[in-house]
C-alpha cells in the first residue's frame, strides 16, 4: 500500500482484529486509537506517540503493520473510516454495509500466497478435518460440503469429544482446520496441538488475530469482524468465513485446471 492508496472504511475494524497480536508498544497505540479515534486522526505523529505512551518509531511500525507505507496514508484512511461511521447507523439500517465491508476487507486482507498454499495442501490431502463448535460448527459443515462438492475428502467435526477420538486417522497427509470467531478456545487449542503432534498441516479460520493461535498452526486466515463488533447471537460474522471458503474453493479449482 502506498501513500496514494485508496481510502478504506474499515481501518478501526482491522485494528480491533489485530490488537491481540501486537507488541506492547503497538498495542498501546491501538488501544488509544480505538478509544479516541477523532483525537488520533487530528494528532501529529509525535503527539500520537506521546498520547499513547509510545514513540515515533513505534507509530511508523504500527502503520506498516497495518499495510500502510506511512503515517499520512494511515491517517487518511482513519479519517475516511470515522466519516463513514458518523454518516450512518451501523447497527440498524446499515446492516448490509457492515456485512459487505467485512466481506470486502476479508478478501483484501487475505494474502494470496497463503491462500494458494492452503489450497495446495487441501488438494494434496488424504483427509481434511474441519472442527467448529456452536455457530462455527455450522460453518464447518458448510466448508466440508463445499470442499466435498469439488472432490476433496472433507468432514466436519462439531463435537470436541468425537474430534479427539478420531484423531488416530490424522497424519502428515492430513489437513486439520479449526473455525472460531473469538480465535482460541480450550477445545481449539487442544485439537490444534494434537493434530500438530501427528504431523497434520493446520489451518485456523478466525475472527481475531491472536498470537497464541498463530503459533499453533501453519496458516491463520482472518475473517474480518463486523464493525461495530457483533452482539451475542448475531450470525452475520459467518458471512466473512463463507467468503474465505469460496476463495479457497476457487484456488483449488484453479490448481486443478493447471494440471
Amino acid at each position: 500500500m502506498t501513500e496514494q492508496a485508496p481510502l478504506t472504511p474499515h481501518v478501526l475494524r482491522v485494528i480491533e482484529a489485530s490488537r491481540d497480536d501486537l507488541p506492547e508498544a503497538m498495542a498501546r497505540i491501538a488501544d488509544f486509537i480505538l478509544k479516541e479515534p477523532e483525537t488520533a486522526v487530528r494528532a501529529s505523529m509525535s503527539s500520537l506517540a506521546e498520547l499513547s505512551g509510545s514513540g515515533d518509531a513505534s507509530i511508523v511500525r504500527f502503520c506498516r503493520r497495518l499495510g500502510f507505507d506511512g503515517f499520512h496514508a494511515f491517517k487518511l484512511s482513519l479519517a475516511s473510516d470515522i466519516a463513514y461511521r458518523s454518516s450512518a447507523d451501523p447497527r440498524g439500517a446499515d446492516l448490509v454495509t457492515r456485512v459487505s465491508d467485512a466481506a470486502r476487507a476479508t478478501v483484501d486482507g487475505t494474502d494470496p500466497q497463503e491462500l494458494g498454499e492452503v489450497a495446495r495442501r487441501l488438494t494434496e490431502a488424504r483427509t481434511i478435518d474441519i472442527f467448529g463448535a456452536g455457530v462455527s460448527g455450522m460453518v464447518a459443515q458448510l466448508y466440508a460440503y463445499r470442499f466435498s462438492r469439488i472432490g476433496l475428502v472433507a468432514r466436519a467435526l462439531t463435537d470436541p469429544v468425537i474430534a479427539e477420538e478420531v484423531m488416530d486417522g490424522v497424519d502428515a497427509r492430513s489437513v486439520y482446520m479449526t473455525i472460531s470467531e473469538t480465535g482460541l478456545t480450550p477445545q481449539t487449542e487442544k485439537l490444534l496441538r494434537l493434530s500438530g503432534t501427528r504431523g497434520a498441516y493446520r489451518v485456523a479460520i478466525s475472527g481475531r488475530r491472536i498470537a497464541d493461535l498463530r503459533h499453533l498452526c501453519e496458516t491463520l486466515l482472518i475473517a474480518t469482524p463486523l464493525s461495530p463488533l457483533p452482539e451475542r447471537g448475531e450470525i452475520t460474522p459467518t458471512v466473512a468465513k463463507v467468503v474465505l471458503c469460496e476463495l479457497l474453493a476457487e484456488e483449488v479449482k484453479a490448481l486443478r485446471s493447471d494440471v
